[in-house]
């Protein structure tokens, strides 16, 4: 286990001014995490006397990455606590007026703090009185207050209750806005009710929702990330005095009111039944409409049997505690059968539950009919599937951390749904959420569960080369708004085999996914709708119809069909007000004969992409990885993609897609190792096949823009007795933070040795790691060092190796890939200081660390600056256009020439109040006939800019092509030695290309492709 310990500081946090004195709170940090329970308090008195009192941590705690069990317990983020001077590691918990801390190794409570609040004491059915009492003898009695012993009954404190007026608070509001016209009970007054007053209802539903919503604030879904953060309208005496309850989403997206009926057991009375509503609000904020689906569909079934889960759950340790059976849900709600006619009692004679979460039924019982109630047919299929996850990890952790796991994997599976999303897709997202919260520790109960019921026929979701993708060339096209004609896309597959499966991506931008109407047209003219317009409010779709979106027509039809052919896509937006923008679309086929592989598949032109994800990052970061393919020849070819997971054996655990390009065209794969490969986490990227090939990983900001940094196929390789890789600039401070990776690309396994190196050359530390064949190893840099010397000791392993350099405050990273230095070389950069867009300030740092006595030559617009370094010592020149060549507000090219064994690395830097960079790629200047730069776009999210450099002058045509390869606009740059031309694309283009033919001269070139919001930029050097 990786331990990085932090340096103990103390920061002022308030000052306050008394009639004797001030007074200064400092708190305890240990790096940048406050440390709770640790602080000094100092007191300066008008004489000067200087009175304190501390207590403090005395050293420096061990900091390591939060675990599964960490995240069982708390709210997902971890904790340092002041226990008698020594830090412990914690997790938060909150649960109603308490706050605990408890310790993530040993699950003992640490700590314990008052939530200060408006607080009401209240009598509620804490579990409704079957499973408090395990009696089930009890009924309803026409609502008597006789028919339920006090014992039933539980005095609470409502939380946040607002002091006077119909009872409510920050999460639930009790109001009348359905007959028969019951006054709400009023929070000024005694809320001290039994079940036989119309208050009792109020009262209890008020406790239930609101626990439900600070419970989900303890696993983590608090502040920003909060659900259904609104009060939520409840009528308790509603629908006319029916036995039933309902969930009715409102006009204000995300948003929805509750109704619980009179009949026969009042529907409020019991927890279960409340829970369960909310539990459909829950899933309305994460994914308005989503799960609203037909009445037959699988995405109902999931609504429904999600709220019984969410109920089970709720009341299960009680359940246990009495006795009573825990997977009988709505025990009190049924009980009804001996009341008079006139209660509506809606159950039969000898009703136990309303439904069970015990089901035997798997998914060959699914019930297809679109009758109203057949959603709580098929629900159980759901709701025991969950609930057997749920009693295998309580059984696994315990009930209470086992519960916290389970709901926790449930709610974030929601999140992202695709349309129309079915029990497989939910499925697969629990298992990604698995992994990206506990590390894949569950992943066997969840896989047992859902694989028992039929709704995955296996757990490995990840294609083995089966599957190849054939994307259109149109991109960005206008969905008309509003107009059932619709846009129609196009195509073609050239591969004449016959069909064994077929999918459909889609990716669009539109901000009611549910006013759109998509449907698939074969080259035979057969259509297959994927999606009818629904109340789905969520915005975008990002969907694999077939896959992980149901589709209206099931595409099983054109199973044995030739692929070969025009396909058509039609898209109608067919509500008014919000128009949409297909991204991009295309076909995912498996041909009849292609199964997945045992072994990798054999590379021929291979690249390596050092590090690929879909990952979570410190400080609220989440990184994900866009590709870009360019066939820049004449003829179509079928590229293979191999992903390899970090720590994993890359010659049998791996995932592979096939990608078909045409001649001329940029194939965009968005976020590909969770779209293309069903993965989650981090791992090297290999393309085997003749294309040139970019990728940017990023995370977005509070500002919905991104930052991030573009990552090239690695250049540099080290092996046994082998020049080494140096990775510069890594950089560990209150600012920044700093990664380093390695992958193997040789097939072999090995031994790495790193040495840290300080400014000074003197070493930090030494690290060795084991990488496996064709694997991928990320890890925090363990030392305070600005250069690390990487070298393969044992094994014949190949390798490659980069840094990514963060920055805390934006989560901005840059890249920096290791090489190998070899030989003396002259390369270029761009360099600035000065103003850009959106409020930025650009200036250029240089690094720079060389072998003995080498002398390093840097030049700027014809003048010169040179420095020879010595020892691999450090030099660092910052803003190193003012401050060595004392240039301001201009920008340039940077010659510089590396003698063997020296190594640069620049960054560009906005010094705004936000700050971020891009790491400049040096540049030789190539003898070639023609260039390429993938990954262009100018857009209303980026715009780019194109630079040219040549150390002697050249001469160039310049051309903007779209994604098929089309040329959209052409130009001529006469370049003079040492001179930057650098423009902007001004013709919107998306997954465009700039092809540069060079007529004469040598020549480098780069793109900067940057975000419009954000200002940040990520540099795309020219192939």
């Amino acid at each position: 286990m990786l331990l990085v310990t932090a340096a103990l500081v103390l920061r002022l946090e308030l000052v306050r001014h008394s009639l004797a004195g001030t007074h200064y709170r400092y708190g305890q940090y240990a790096g940048e995490q406050r440390i709770v329970g640790a602080e000094v308090d100092r007191t300066v008195r008008p004489d000067g006397t200087i009175e304190e009192s501390s207590d403090v941590v005395s050293s420096s705690p061990g900091l390591r990455p939060p675990s599964s069990r960490d995240a069982g317990r708390g709210q997902g983020e971890g904790f340092l606590v002041n226990i008698h001077g020594t830090a412990r590691r914690a997790t938060r918990v909150i649960e109603n007026r308490i706050v605990r801390y408890v310790d993530a190794e040993t699950g003992a409570v640490l700590r314990v703090e008052p939530r200060f609040a408006r607080a009401k004491p209240a009598r509620v059915f804490d579990a409704n009185p079957v499973k408090t009492l395990n009696d089930p003898s009890l009924q309803d009695q026409n609502n008597s207050a006789a028919a339920v012993p006090d014992a039933a009954y539980t005095t609470v404190d409502l939380d946040d209750v607002n002091p006077s007026g119909p009872l409510g608070g920050p999460y639930v509001q009790i109001t009348d806005f359905e007959l028969p016209a019951i006054a709400p009970a009023d929070a000024a007054q005694s809320l001290m009710f039994d079940r036989s007053q119309t208050g009792f209802e109020d009262v209890n539903a008020y406790f239930h929702i609101d626990r439900s919503q600070h419970y989900l604030q303890s696993l983590g879904y608090n502040g920003g990330r909060t659900i259904a953060p609104y009060p939520v309208p409840v009528d308790t005496h509603a629908l006319n005095g029916e036995d039933n309850s309902l969930f009715i989403p409102a006009p204000e997206t995300g948003h929805a009111a509750l109704v619980f009926g009179d009949g026969g057991t009042d529907d409020a009375e019991d927890p279960d039944l409340v829970v369960h509503e909310y539990a459909h609000v829950v899933h309305e904020w994460i994914a308005p409409g989503t799960f609203l689906g037909p009445f037959g569909s699988e995405a109902r079934a999931i609504s429904e049997g999600f709220a019984d889960y969410w109920g089970f759950s709720a009341s299960y340790e009680q359940s246990i505690r009495s006795g009573r059976d825990p997977f009988c849900f709505a025990d009190w709600d049924a009980r009804c059968w001996q009341d008079a006619t006139s209660e509506h009692c809606g159950y039969p004679t000898g009703a136990d539950c309303l439904r069970r979460l015990d089901s035997p039924k798997t998914i060959a019982d699914f019930n297809s009919s679109d009758s109203p109630g057949t959603e709580y047919l098929n629900a159980p299929i759901w709701s025991s599937a969950l609930r057997e996850v749920f009693v295998a990890l309580t059984q696994r952790y315990g009930i209470e951390a086992g519960r916290r796991i389970s709901d926790t994997i449930v709610v974030e599976s929601l999140f992202g749904a695709p349309p129309n999303p079915g029990f497989a897709a939910i499925a697969r997202r629990m298992i990604a959420a698995d992994r990206y919260l506990n590390a894949g520790a569950n992943a066997d109960v969840i896989c047992a569960a859902l694989t028992r019921r039929g709704i995955l026929t296996d757990c490995v979701v990840a294609p083995r080369g089966e599957l190849t993708l054939f994307q259109s060339v149109e991109r960005g096209v206008a969905i008309p708004d509003n107009d059932p004609t619709g846009v129609v896309l196009h195509t073609s597959v050239s591969d004449p085999r016959v069909i064994e499966r077929i999918f459909v991506r889609v990716d669009i931008d539109h901000a009611f996914r549910g006013d759109l109407r998509i449907v698939l047209i074969a080259p035979d003219g057969s259509q297959f709708v994927l999606q009818n317009p629904s109340p789905d409010r969520t915005s975008n779709i990002r969907a694999t119809f077939g896959r992980d979106a149901v589709p209206v027509d099931s595409l099983d039809p054109l199973r044995g069909r030739s692929a070969t052919g025009e396909w058509r896509l039609v898209v109608t937006d067919l509500r008014p007000r919000d128009a949409g923008t297909v991204l991009s679309w295309g076909l995912v086929i498996q041909f009849a004969g292609d199964e997945p592989a045992f072994l990798r598949p054999t590379a021929g032109s291979r690249q390596t992409i050092p590090v690929a994800g879909r990952i979570p990052g410190a400080n609220g970061t989440f990184f994900t990885t866009d590709v870009r393919l360019l066939n820049r020849g004449t003829r179509d070819t079928t590229v293979t993609l191999i992903f390899t997971p970090s720590g994993a054996d890359g010659r049998s655990d791996f995932a592979a897609v096939n990608v078909a390009v045409v001649a001329g065209q940029v194939v965009a794969l968005n976020d590909v190792i969770g779209t293309w490969f069903g993965a989650t986490g981090i791992g090297q990227l290999e393309i085997d096949g003749d294309v040139v090939v970019t990728s940017r990983t990023y995370t977005r900001g509070a500002n919905g823009g991104t930052y991030g940094e573009a990552i090239p196929p690695a250049r540099d390789r080290t092996r046994r007795n082998a020049a080494p890789l140096n990775v510069m600039r890594i950089r560990n401070n209150a600012d920044f933070r700093t990664n380093i990776g390695f992958a193997e690309t040789g097939g072999s396994r090995g031994t790495i040795e790193v040495n840290f190196l300080r400014g000074r050359g003197d070493i930090a530390g030494t690290s060795s790691y084991a990488i496996a064949a064709f694997s991928h190893l990320q890890l925090a840099v363990p030392f305070d060092a600005v250069l690390a010397t990487i070298r393969v000791t044992e094994g014949d392993a190949e390798i490659v190796a980069y840094a990514s350099v963060v920055d805390n405050h934006s989560g901005d990273a840059t890249y920096v890939a290791g090489e190998t230095a070899e030989r003396e070389r002259t390369v270029l950069a761009p360099a600035i200081n000065g103003p850009g867009a959106l409020g930025t300030f650009w200036s250029t740092d240089v690094y720079l660390t060389s072998g003995l006595n080498t002398t390093v030559v840097l030049s700027y617009q014809n003048a010169t600056f040179a420095s020879a370094v010595f020892s691999n010592a450090l030099t660092y020149w910052p803003d190193i256009i003012r401050s060595q060549f004392g240039l301001p507000n201009t920008a340039g090219v940077m010659r510089t020439t590396l003698g063997p064994g020296a190594v640069a690395s620049v960054v560009i830097v906005n010094s705004g109040t936000v700050p971020f960079a891009q790491s400049v790629s040096l540049l030789e200047p190539a003898i070639a006939t023609s260039l390429d730069i993938p990954h262009v776009e100018r857009s209303t999210v980026f715009r780019t800019n194109v630079g040219l450099m040549s150390d002697a002058g050249a001469t160039v045509n310049v051309s903007l092509l779209d994604a098929s390869g089309k040329t959209v606009e052409t130009s001529l740059h006469t370049l003079a030695a040492n001179q930057l031309d650098q423009f902007a694309v001004r013709t919107p283009v998306a997954d465009g290309r700039i092809h540069i033919d060079v007529l004469s001269g040598k020549v480098a070139a780069y793109a900067s492709i940057v975000d419009n919001v954000t200002g940040d930029a990520a540099f795309v050097p020219a192939q």
